[in-house]
């Protein structure tokens, strides 16, 4: 996917006035996913309810032509008419066209449109491209249902199943998550059963709908007439963002929202542009950017241009599914949360890399500790002397001390819930120059923290490092790490 990009001639008049329109023209081809590359000869495997009532109204045109195919078939003028008037005469003219080889046959169809969901089954595929193959494929749908998407998808659903496959197991996975809320359950259910059968599972199945909450940032006009909001994610090391445009001329409501596989390069865009209207863009906590986005999503979305109605229509129902994994009241993750729930603890175990026998550290940290506080807490319990350089690689970004030239952002106010939120991320962490302070940080648990106990804290380790020669000394390393420590709930 091509992240979309500023250019002087997106910008338009309205900017006079402070408004901030330039969001919504910051156009970028579309994502595709790979189920989505179709062509209007295509779309009978979408629709294989092929009835007259499943058909948009004709234009004389279309009747020319139905009335050829019809005589093709050997269905004359009069006896399509005395057709129409009789109970299950329109599918009987289309068995004969079937028949006749004019149209494809429902097994024909169903076996075309499962074939499209294929690639996701190539080695490399992740969670984001089957998302991304989904959100394409669903609009595919509207186009050819119209208002009538969820009675549509649900026999595409049910043929899925019927024809089953590892191809139609990823369809099914995929429309689970971002399908529509009420055809989720039964697509869930068909894949299980295919599951169950035998059919086997692709590997981004896990996980799939579930990224890692990463930073968020934004910017707010002049007049606090339009806000642009953009939340980040992670499946692992790949990161992808939302942008959103929130109108608050327009009861506050979404005016425009779409994805991004470079949340880098979008930042650097809405820089550019609030530095060119003297404008700030600022960092949010998750959980503020989940106030914001809940406010936004309850008021009824306000698209003005056609890409604007375009993109709401399709990628709405994303939004809503990754502001629920947004830290706030209501949101069920396995992540931390700050908005106002008991506070936590990261368990984490740091390894030297590249050291044999292994040297680590297990360290329970507060989750809302800063990464430029656990920067000072690793130096603590390996004994790292001051004045080197450091950089923390993160699934959300780089950071460290800020440099845009080499894209490391600030370590001052990220925090550690926010870039590794739940157990088994992986966070690296270089200290120095050269090859010698690799650490690799693996997040074990998220731990309610303990009534009076300092945080944070060492409960385990092995070794010292190569240059210091003597063994692990778990009261040293707590003596070294006092210093950071606080009481994040009082006994």
């Amino acid at each position: 996917m091509t992240p979309r990009t500023l250019q002087d001639h997106d910008v338009p008049d309205a900017l006079t006035r402070g408004t901030m329109t330039l969001v919504a023209r910051n156009r970028r081809t579309r994502p595709t996913g790979d189920a989505g590359r179709t062509t209007s000869s295509d779309r009978t495997t979408v629709n294989d309810r092929t009835t007259v009532n499943d058909l948009p109204p004709p234009d004389d045109g279309d009747l020319a032509n139905l009335l050829e195919m019809l005589a093709a078939a050997g269905v004359q003028e009069d006896e399509l008419l005395r057709a129409l008037d009789r109970p299950g005469g329109t599918e009987k003219l289309l068995e004969r066209l079937v028949e006749a080889g004019l149209l494809v046959s429902r097994e024909e169809s169903t076996a075309g449109l499962i074939s499209t969901w294929k690639p996701l089954l190539k080695r490399g595929c992740d969670q984001w491209r089957a998302e991304l193959t989904g959100l394409e494929f669903l609009a595919m749908v509207r186009e050819a249902a119209g208002d009538d998407v969820p009675e549509l998808l649900s026999s595409l659903i049910s043929q899925a199943h019927e024809h089953g496959g590892p191809a139609a197991l990823a369809m099914l996975r995929v429309l689970a998550v971002v399908g529509p809320p009420q055809c989720r359950p039964t697509a869930a259910k068909a894949a299980d059963d295919l599951a169950v059968s035998g059919v086997p599972d692709p590997p981004w199945v896990r996980g799939l709908g579930a990224p890692a909450v990463g930073p968020c940032f934004g910017y707010t006009d002049a007049e606090g007439a339009q806000q642009a909001l953009v939340v980040t994610f992670a499946y692992g090391r790949k990161r992808h963002a939302l942008a959103v445009l929130i109108d608050h001329e327009r009861a506050g409501g979404v005016r425009d929202c779409w994805p991004t596989d470079d949340p880098d390069l979008v930042r650097a865009d809405y820089q550019r542009a609030a530095e060119r209207y003297g404008l700030h863009v600022r960092d949010y906590d998750p959980g503020e950017a989940r106030t914001i986005l809940d406010r936004a999503l309850a008021a009824p979305p306000c698209p003005v241009g056609p890409d604007q109605v375009e993109d709401v229509r399709d990628y709405l129902e994303l939004l809503r599914l990754r502001t629920a994994l947004l830290p706030g009241a209501g949101t069920a993750t396995s992540g931390p949360s700050r908005g106002g729930s008991a506070p936590t603890v990261h368990r984490v175990k740091i390894t030297l890399r590249g050291v044999r026998p292994p040297v680590w550290r297990r360290l329970e940290v507060p989750s809302d500790m800063t990464l430029r506080r656990l920067h000072g807490a690793i130096r603590s319990a390996f004994g790292w002397e001051h004045g080197c350089t450091w950089v923390f690689g993160t699934p959300a970004g780089t950071y460290g001390v800020a440099d845009r030239r080499r894209g490391h952002r600030s370590a001052q106010s990220a925090r550690l819930a926010d870039v590794a939120p739940r157990v088994r991320d992986l966070i690296r962490y270089t200290y120095g120059t050269g090859d010698g302070g690799q650490h690799e940080i693996l997040v074990e648990a998220v731990l309610a923290a303990e009534p009076g106990v300092a945080y944070p804290r060492c409960v385990a380790g092995r070794r010292a490092l190569p240059s210091a020669g003597d063994g692990f000394d778990l009261d040293e390393v707590n003596e070294a790490l006092s210093v950071l420590a606080v009481v994040p709930v009082k006994g």
